[in-house]
């Protein structure tokens, strides 16, 4: 099972919106996934509730809680056992051991990104929180930067100036653009499940556009973390 975390030393920067988007595109794969609530908030099986809710749950999920050491390596022995493809993990906000041992563990790690200053310097200090536990722990982890919530249309100044400041970091080559479809994931559910609930209803073409946008946009990223994964 690979594993991959989606990281931030705080809260609000995407972690669980990108972790949705890159579930959806490797269900909609085929693939099994695994997905590990590490969050206090437990986004995640709010998530799954409000999926069932709407019938745009796919069944090759679930959720485990990992919020604590012995709870999350129960949950990882389970997931292993039960021969998922990918475990996919939302961690908490700040510094633990719970979180060190997540990012020693993964495949390959995510940090959502949106353009704003202060989010750049959060981002910043995540990426060398991580890079010095790596190096403390003699570990090399591909990881790279998500750009989040970027406006579909042209940049503000403010927007590109902080897009300049991540261009030496390792970048996703695609952001997740800012749409409806994206925003509404953890109330509506998965993205696949509902691009195939609004296809057969003739009078949502436009609603059904805005997510095949969004999954066409959410396949380019897993098949980017998806070379990755090989290359690694």
């Amino acid at each position: 099972m690979k594993l991959i975390s989606f990281c931030s030393l705080k809260g609000g920067a995407g972690k669980t919106t990108s972790l949705m988007a890159i579930c959806s595109s490797l269900a909609a794969r085929g693939a099994s996934i695994a997905l590990f609530e590490a969050d206090d908030n437990r986004p995640l099986i709010k998530w799954k509730q409000n999926s069932f809710a709407w019938e745009t749950w796919d069944d090759l999920c679930e959720v485990f809680v990992a919020d604590e050491m012995d709870v999350l390596e129960t949950a990882y022995r389970e997931a292993v056992s039960e021969s998922y493809d990918y475990g996919l993990v939302d961690t908490h906000g700040g510094v633990s051991e719970l979180n060190n041992t997540i990012i020693a563990s993964s495949d390959f790690i995510v940090l959502p990104c949106a353009l704003t200053a202060l989010d750049i310097d959060e981002t910043l200090a995540t990426y060398k929180y991580i890079v010095e536990l790596l190096i403390s722990e003699q570990l090399e982890i591909p990881s790279a930067i998500l750009r989040q919530r970027v406006p579909v249309r042209r940049l503000t100044k403010a927007q590109h100036a902080a897009q300049d400041m991540l261009q030496n970091l390792p970048l996703f080559t695609d952001p997740m653009f800012d749409r409806d479809a994206f925003a509404s994931m953890k109330e509506r559910g998965m993205l696949h499940k509902n691009v195939e609930r609004l296809s057969e209803d003739a009078f949502s073409r436009l609603q059904l556009r805005n997510f095949e946008t969004a999954m066409n946009e959410a396949n380019r990223l897993s098949a980017e973390i998806l070379d990755i994964l090989r290359v690694s």
